[in-house]
């Protein structure tokens, strides 16, 4: 990310200081409902693998949501559930006796919990990287809100730096969403004059006269163990 600005000491007038201050809240407002949405979404997906409570854990375990939103997105969240939870008749499983088993279903039985442990962390892995996805989206968006609000105060890159500061975003997902508002906007906001460029489709090779030599095969290189 580039280099502090001086925005955090400049004044802006008391009507910009109020549209931001509405821009932020309806900031704050489509990221508890982006939240709530993943926090549901993934919940559903993770529903033949964990019990609700536990999906929702692990939510706000891979997500980094804020703490003033926390109970917000879990209520919410839990709202827009009722229909699967009123409809989730949760078996109770019963506890295994470890000791009655024989150690080939021992190992069988350990094996295939390792197994589902190891695809429960994926899912969960991937079910967040879609909400962490969404949540930058919202961000980039609600940024370039701020970008118009101050357009006659600053310049975009300092607004964008204004909201992901005000937002107290991590070093890493500041730098993600500051390049990507300012990238929005770029496109937004062309130069004049600006040329695009097109990608050409790719034409075939002329046909080559005369004999074709084949290529040599490249030799296989490769370790050697010696035991």
């Amino acid at each position: 990310m580039s280099g502090p600005s001086l925005i955090a000491n400049r004044r802006f007038p008391a009507s910009t200081k109020l549209r931001l201050q509405l821009v932020f809240a309806r900031a704050s407002e489509a990221l508890a409902e982006t939240y709530q949405a993943q926090a549901a979404e993934f919940v559903r997906r993770l529903k033949p693998r964990l019990s609700i409570d536990e999906a929702f854990q692990r939510y706000f375990h891979e997500v980094a949501v804020p703490d003033a939103l926390e109970g917000t997105v879990r209520a919410r969240a839990m709202i827009s559930l009722s229909g699967l939870i009123e409809s989730d008749p949760r078996r109770e499983t019963r506890a295994v006796s470890w000791t009655a088993l024989r150690p080939d279903q021992l190992l069988e039985t350990f094996r295939r919990r390792v197994q589902h442990v190891e695809e429960t962390n994926l899912e969960c892995r991937l079910a967040a990287s879609i909400s962490e996805e969404a949540v930058a989206a919202t961000h980039v968006r609600m940024a370039l809100e701020a970008v118009k609000t101050l357009a006659d105060e600053v310049t975009p890159d300092e607004a964008i730096m204004h909201y992901v500061r005000t937002f107290n975003l991590g070093s890493i997902d500041a730098q993600l969403i500051f390049r990507s508002a300012l990238a929005h906007w770029a496109e937004l906001h062309p130069l004049p004059g600006e040329a695009r460029v097109t990608a050409r489709p790719i034409t075939p090779a002329p046909p080559v006269d005369g004999p074709v030599r084949e290529l040599r095969a490249r030799h296989e290189f490769g370790l050697r163990v010696m035991v």
